[in-house]
């Protein structure tokens, strides 16, 4: 196939001209040392980065020549190719088997659900219906280890009331009453 230049190009498969000078400038269409572009080559490289999902929304201007013009002058330009589609792609497969834009549709839609899912639970930690892991980790601990410092204390405070008390039931109720206490101090004010 005859080398183009970027607006022929671009002409070709229904683009701007800046948009094909961009491609080449980037280095993503090459060209040759006059900078002229292999269109076949060029065809190839953008169907292979073109989005399988997106349906193009270009269309090619009809190339019919005017009556002014003369044949010899409409012969020498491409015939124009028209825009691929969506269901150009619809024979390509993924390496699984399955047809390629379904599954970048999936894939798609799998990825909003999940922002949607992120979204909803930062919402309700801003609400205050959840609270962060660590915080909660660290209250606990917090609490239970006043517990733990009551429990551990009990012998040491009731060793002389109880040693003092000849009343079996007293004794009991001593240490009911301490052990009772700091229970109650896990639960917290009520």
């Amino acid at each position: 196939m005859p080398r183009l230049s970027a607006r022929q190009y671009a002409q070709r498969i229904g683009v701007s001209g800046s948009y094909v000078s961009r491609l080449v400038r980037d280095g993503k269409l090459p060209t040759d040392a006059d900078g002229r572009i292999d269109a076949e080559e060029a065809d190839r490289i953008l169907a292979a980065t073109r989005e399988p999902a997106r349906i193009a929304k270009r269309t090619v201007p009809s190339c019919t020549p005017s009556p002014a013009r003369s044949v010899a002058a409409s012969s020498l330009r491409p015939a124009p190719t028209p825009p691929r589609t969506g269901s150009d792609l619809a024979g390509r497969t993924a390496p699984g088997g399955s047809d390629l834009p379904t599954l970048l549709l999936r894939a798609r839609t799998k990825t909003e659900v999940e922002k949607g899912k992120l979204l909803e639970l930062k919402a309700k930690v801003e609400a205050g219906k959840f609270v962060d892991g660590n915080e909660v980790k660290v209250a606990a601990f917090n609490k239970a280890r006043i517990v733990r410092d009551a429990l551990l204390n009990i012998a040491s405070r009731l060793a002389p009331l109880v040693a003092a008390e000849p009343d079996e039931r007293a004794c009991f109720d001593l240490i009911d009453r301490e052990v009772r206490q700091a229970l109650e101090e896990l639960v917290g004010p009520t």
